[in-house]
């Protein structure tokens, strides 16, 4: 079947994005990704590269604690999965790896792709690759721009049929580094922008969410008492979106204007 499916290692694309962009690997949480945006660039990438539609973008990350609002974010995208490994003590990333040869090898194996397209640079990935291309794969590696030490193996880069660079003024458009002060004591405080502004996203959010709830689902918002909380798998859910969508944890007003105005719309739609 003639599609192509895309593999991106989330560490090897934040690490090495935010060295090229900000000369040093900065944490997860010191960086802020358009999601959204950066999946419909990779489907173009893909979809060039291999002539063919996209089956599938698949999202590989580590975690030590479930998914993160980060992580929750991106698996609520069209067309994309998420898939998790962990982060161990020491705070690397493991399990991924294999998680990607996994999914490179069936998918090749069972006829599901014609084209891969895998954002990634370890070495550990060359073997899968061989396999997806003795099953009649083509394989694409995309990688970020970096200096002459390079951020990827050469034995991968020499394994795959066409290589793809995304430099800084591509990532510039994805990728930002997150604001903050200093408070009294030197502390980074995040800057939080206009609070109406925020106000009216996280109003925008609670209909985008209402859209996506089943009728099931509904009806039990609409049965609920008037101060009764809502269903905790939803609640969470909506925080979490909530949280990653302005970049740090609600504070309660913005929690109680968000969560009323989701039960507003639900009923509203009855």
């Amino acid at each position: 079947m003639n599609r192509i499916a895309v593999f991106v290692d989330a560490g090897y694309m934040f690490a090495s994005a935010s060295e090229l962009l900000f000369g040093e690997r900065l944490r997860r949480g010191e960086l802020w990704l358009a999601n959204a945006e950066f999946t419909t660039h990779l489907q173009g990438v893909a979809e060039a590269a291999g002539a063919c539609p996209l089956l599938r973008i698949y999202w590989y990350d580590g975690t030590n604690s479930g998914p993160s609002p980060a992580h929750l974010a991106i698996a609520y995208l069209e067309n994309v999965k998420l898939r998790l490994g962990f982060v161990n003590q020491s705070g690397e990333q493991k399990g991924v790896d294999a998680l990607i040869f996994s999914d490179l090898v069936n998918l090749s194996r069972n006829h599901a792709i014609s084209d891969a397209l895998i954002l990634s640079g370890d070495e550990d990935l060359r073997v899968g690759v061989q396999q997806a291309q003795e099953y009649g794969v083509r394989v694409h590696l995309l990688g970020v721009e970096s200096s002459e030490s390079g951020n990827q193996s050469a034995a991968l880069q020499r394994e795959v049929d066409t290589r793809h660079v995304m430099d800084a003024a591509t990532l510039r458009r994805f990728l930002r580094r997150r604001e903050s002060t200093e408070n009294g004591n030197g502390a980074p405080v995040p800057e939080y922008g206009d609070p109406q502004q925020n106000l009216e996203r996280l109003r925008d959010l609670a209909v985008e969410f209402s859209a996506s709830l089943e009728d099931r689902e509904r009806k039990l918002i609409m049965e609920l008492p008037e101060r009764a909380p809502l269903p905790h798998e939803l609640d969470r859910e909506l925080l979490s979106r909530a949280s990653e969508m302005l970049g740090r944890k609600l504070e309660e007003t913005e929690k109680r204007i968000l969560r009323g105005t989701l039960r507003a719309v639900v009923c509203e739609s009855a």
